[in-house]
Formats: structure tokens, sequence, C-alpha cells
């Protein structure tokens, strides 16, 4: 449940292109549209300075040519026409702080809205922006115009009317946030279309895949023309449907050997059953008939373990520093009493530790040896070594001098159930999972298990164990 509400939950790869795509345009359309803007902000602003300033030099060679000529000075500072629209204005005030002259649109800017005046020898700073009652804007600046010896003989304040640009200003914000709103729809639309169009692969390949069946597993994905980004998962899912088909084909082998193995003591156990009830017999026929079915019985149970053995691969190995020599001579007394009857030599060479399940240790090298003794005729040998490593690690050998193994038979006899022609005939108790139980067991040390074999001249299998 909680599995299926975060896939419910979790947004499409579309969806997740669309909404990334068009943030990164938000950010890159809003940079770009505040940088302009503030371009243009600053580039007007230095206009309007410059202007402020020339008008305050300019005036002040007027003052310092004219000090006290009045009459001069309107003519020079102020508009003949009174109605003309003018874009600065102008106030003159003596040191006492009384005006001299005005400009008419100066009584909205009182003198304590200025800047502090600076005088001659320095630099004429900044204006400052003002917003009247009337939302009119005005830059205003100020500084004292000299006459003869005396820098402070006038001081004189500009305003310069920015109204009409500070209202151009705000007509460009507008467009620009309509450019910038139409954009991102834009944006947003064609990377809706594009990411749509761009995955069309991957629901072809969604779409491919869901037609693949347990029946055709060998079909394969690579085989179209991807996008070179699909590749890593086109191999990855080839390599699987590879390992599924392979794993549905050793399936439907192990249940075909499965169905044949079983199907032998079963058949046994249903014609002695059959015979025995045919006529009245003796009890030691019964005996006889009881015995031989326990028999298949034992069989049967082993042939069950074997297969729990295998169908469990997380088995639990508890692995102790075992002497492997003392575990080797407790198998080998155990089936020595087999390879005397057999007569077969029966041998235990080398010392050495190595690091394994006991359990696990003592049924890999028993199937190993009653393997051995099985396919090893009479008069033979079979012999187990101890081999160690410089590294550490240790390999336990039990080579025999039996009928050995034909080539092409040697990639198949670690397969479950597998058993050539000739091991049906001189061992027809066994369940083809001997050597099967041997590798996994292996596997779950960590290890690997190797065999060599020659037809007529014997078998040796070697265990491999990593170090402890």
């Amino acid at each position: 449940m909680c599995s299926k509400n975060a896939t419910d939950s979790s947004s499409s790869i579309a969806t997740r292109l669309t909404v990334l795509y068009t943030v990164s345009m938000l950010a890159i359309l809003a940079s770009v549209i505040g940088f302009l803007l503030h371009t243009v902000v600053k580039d007007l602003e230095f206009e309007d300075n410059d202007f402020l300033i020339e008008r305050i030099s300019s005036i002040r060679s007027v003052i310092n040519r004219y000090p006290q000529d009045l009459e001069h000075l309107k003519e020079h500072l102020l508009p003949r026409d009174a109605n003309r629209h003018v874009r600065y204005q102008v106030r003159l005030q003596d040191a006492s702080g009384s005006t001299v002259l005005e400009s008419p649109a100066m009584a909205s800017l009182p003198p304590l809205l200025f800047p502090p005046p600076i005088i001659s020898s320095e630099p004429i700073g900044r204006a400052k922006k003002h917003k009247t009652s009337d939302g009119q804007y005005y830059l205003l600046n100020a500084a004292w115009a000299a006459a003869g010896d005396d820098p402070q003989f006038r001081l004189l304040q500009v305003a310069l009317d920015v109204t009409e640009e500070e209202a151009l200003m705000a007509n460009y914000r507008l467009k620009m946030g309509s450019a910038l709103l139409a954009g991102l729809c834009l944006a947003g639309g064609l990377a809706f279309i594009i990411s749509r169009r761009e995955l069309r692969p991957l629901r072809e390949m969604a779409a491919q895949i869901g037609t693949i069946t347990a029946s055709d597993l060998h079909q394969r994905v690579g085989n179209r023309r991807w996008p070179k980004e699909f590749a890593p998962l086109t191999g990855a899912l080839d390599t699987m449907l590879g390992q599924l088909e392979q794993s549905f084909e050793r399936l439907s082998a192990f249940s075909a050997n499965l169905a044949h193995e079983l199907r032998t003591p079963l058949n046994n156990l249903r014609v002695e059953s059959e015979v025995a009830l045919s006529r009245p017999r003796t009890a030691t026929e019964y005996r006889q008939t009881i015995e031989s079915s326990i028999e298949e019985y034992e069989r049967l149970s082993r042939m069950i373990g074997d297969i729990l053995f295998l169908a469990r691969p997380e088995q639990g190995v508890e692995r102790h520093n075992l002497d492997a020599r003392t575990e080797l001579d407790r198998l080998a007394d155990y089936y020595r009493t087999l390879a005397e009857e057999r007569d077969i030599a029966l041998s235990v060479d080398g010392n050495g530790s190595i690091s394994a399940d006991p359990r696990l240790f003592q049924r890999a090298v028993g199937n190993l040896l009653a393997n051995a003794l099985h396919y090893t005729p009479s008069g033979g040998a079979v012999a187990v070594s101890i081999q160690s490593g410089t590294a550490g690690e240790a390999a336990i050998v039990v080579k025999d001098n039996g009928n050995g193994i034909p080539s092409d038979e040697l990639p198949l006899v670690f397969d479950r159930f597998y058993r050539s022609a000739q091991a049906r005939q001189l061992h027809r108790d066994g369940s083809g999972l001997g050597l099967a139980i041997v590798r996994s067991i292996m596997e779950l040390h960590a290890g690997s298990v190797t065999l060599a074999s020659q037809p007529g001249l014997g078998t040796t299998v070697t265990l491999h164990f990593p170090p402890s």
C-alpha cells in the first residue's frame, strides 16, 4: 500500500522537466529583464545628473559675472514665458537664507528637501530624488555659488522634473513584466511538448517490454535504434531477459527431471505393492517387499532433502576454523566400509586448516567421496588431499582413477538432475543432485569448485576455500 501511494503521488518525468525548464527560464528571463531595466535606469539617472551638474556650473558662471544684476540673472535663469513648461527649476538664496529669486514651481519644493550644498572647490555629488504630493518626481541638488572672494555668495538649488521618465520606466516595467509572463507561458508549453516528444521512446520501450511474456523471453529490447542515453538501460534489460530466459529453461528442465526422478521410485513402489497383493504370500516375501519399499522411501527422502537444500539459497553459514585433516579422517572412516566392499583404496594426505561450516563441509566432501566410490571400478583408488596457499586459502582435492567424464559432458555435470547414460548405468540409485549441492555449498562459502576429468583416467574435483 505504501509503495502504491508513493508511486501515485510521484510526478511524471515530463511534468518535472516542464517545471524545471520553466523555473530555469524564469531565472534567465528575470535576470536579463532585471539587468536591462537596471541599465536603462542607471543610464537615465546618469544623464539627468550630468544635466544638473552642467546647469549648476552654468548658473555659477552667470552669478560670478553678474553677482548684483538680478534682472540679468532672471533673464538667464528663469523662462520668459511663465506658462511654458521647463524641466528644471532654480532657487537662489543669500547667505542668510532669504530667497533672492526662484522659479514658480519651486513653491512645492521647500529648501529643506534639498541635499546639503557644496562649495565650488568640491565635486558636485549625485542628486536626490523626491516625489511631491501631486505625483511629480524631481531630482534635487544644491551648491554654493561664489562671487569675488566670497565662496558662499549665493545658495543655488536646482530641481529637474523627471516625471515623464518615471512614467516611461513604469511603462517599461509593465511591458517587461508582460513579456516575462508571456515568455514563461511559452517556455512552459514548449517544455511540455518537447519533453513529451523526447520521452516518447521511453513509452515505446515500456510498451514493448509490456508485450514480453514467459513464452517469448527470447525477445530483446536493444535490437531497435534507441537514443544513446538508453544504451545502459537496454543493455541491462537485455541481460535481465537473457537471465530470465535461461532461468525458465533451467526451471523447465528441472521440472521435467524432477518428475522423471520422482516417477521412478513411485513406480517401483506401486509395482511392488501390486505384485505383493496379486496373490497370497508368505511372511518372508512380505518382509522382502517392505524392505525394498523402505529403500525406495529412503531414496525419495534423500531426494526431497536435496531438493529442499537447493531451494534455500540464503542458508545460514556458521563458519569455524576447522582442522581439515581431522574432518577428512572422520569422513574417510565413514566411507571406508563402502570402499572396502568395492575393493577401492581410500587415502587422506596433507594437513591444514579451513574456515567453513562443519556440517556443510562434511556434506560437500561426502558427496564427492560418494561419487568417486560409485564411479571407480574395483581395484581402483580414491585419494583426498589438503593444499594450502600462501595467501591463506585452502583447497580440498578428491581424485580417483575411475571411468572419467567425456569432455562434452563436463559443462553439464553441476546442473541439477543431470546424469549421463553411463552414470545411470553404473549407479542407478543416484539423483543427479550431488555436484549441484557441492557447488551451492561452495558459493555459500564464497568459494568455488572445479572439475577436471579424462575418460578412462579418472576425475579430479577441487574445492577452493577463501582465506578465513
